[in-house]
């Protein structure tokens, strides 16, 4: 069944026809959605070690905290992975809140007990 041209109607025509050709190109490229996201988070994580930049440029010392109480005795670097931020940005929160919020732990770092009085955003209090 041929489209009838509407005189102002010929973009609208255009703009379906376009949104359809992406509905399709989304659903031939849905099986592959796992592994684009994984493929960004190795990338991520390749980034943070390098010092390089990530998805995520800035994060606040209190989502590092959050991290820390779900991945305790972490790394700059694996932080830097699971938070997709460069290694270095952690590491400067951990050296800025250490002794109020985030302790050395072996290799790694720990949060501090009660570290949520400190906390900015209001959680916690």
């Amino acid at each position: 069944m041929a489209k009838t041209r509407k005189p102002d109607g010929g973009l609208d025509d255009v703009r379906q026809s376009l949104i359809e050709k992406l509905n399709e190109v989304d659903e031939q490229l849905a099986p592959y959605q796992d592994l684009v996201v994984q493929k960004e988070r190795l990338a991520s994580a390749l980034a943070a070690l390098d010092g390089g930049q990530a998805i995520k440029k800035r994060v606040k010392w209190e989502q590092i905290a959050e991290y820390l109480v779900e991945h305790p005795e972490s790394t700059p670097a694996q932080i830097g992975a699971g938070l997709e931020i460069p290694a270095t940005n952690a590491q400067a929160h951990l050296l800025r809140q250490q002794g109020t919020v985030f302790t050395p732990a072996g290799e790694g770092w720990n949060v501090i007990n009660g570290w949520e009085k400190h906390r900015r955003d209001r959680k916690g209090r």
